[in-house]
């Protein structure tokens, strides 16, 4: 299998996506949060100039199948289903099922696949600096 190389791709952080699914309330800088009603594929949960949280809902099969790359290290962490993360030159990098997870270096390219349906968490640096 020839991978093509998607790029660096900050701006998949869900950094600016609305948090319609999901209720953020910020008090003294204390941000708290719930999903349980989520619906949409993704949220940002929370999210301050350092670091960021959100979830996403992927089908079977779904995942971000094309190998790419964030800036700055971040952890997936698998709430329900499985996920299969693999790096450059289909390296398998771990078989994940709920409660496990995977910390991805900065700049590193990588990508995974949901064996069942899934939600999974990202925590990332904060959103890319504004040009």
């Amino acid at each position: 299998m020839t991978e093509k190389f998607y790029g660096h791709f900050p701006d998949r952080v869900a950094w600016d996506m609305p948090l319609s699914d999901a209720t953020t309330e910020a008090s003294g800088g204390f941000q708290t949060f719930s999903a349980s009603d989520l619906t949409g594929k993704a949220a940002a949960l929370a999210r301050s100039d350092e670091l960021g949280l959100s979830v996403s809902r992927y089908r079977a099969e779904g995942g971000e199948n094309g190998l790419h790359s964030h800036p700055g290290d971040s952890i997936w962490y698998v709430i329900e289903g499985e996920a299969t993360f693999w790096a450059a030159d289909d390296v398998l990098l771990a078989d994940l099922k709920p409660n496990d997870g995977i910390m991805v270096p900065d700049g590193a390219r990588y990508r995974f696949q949901c064996t069942t349906d899934a939600v999974l968490l990202r925590f990332a640096p904060g959103p890319p600096p504004k040009r």
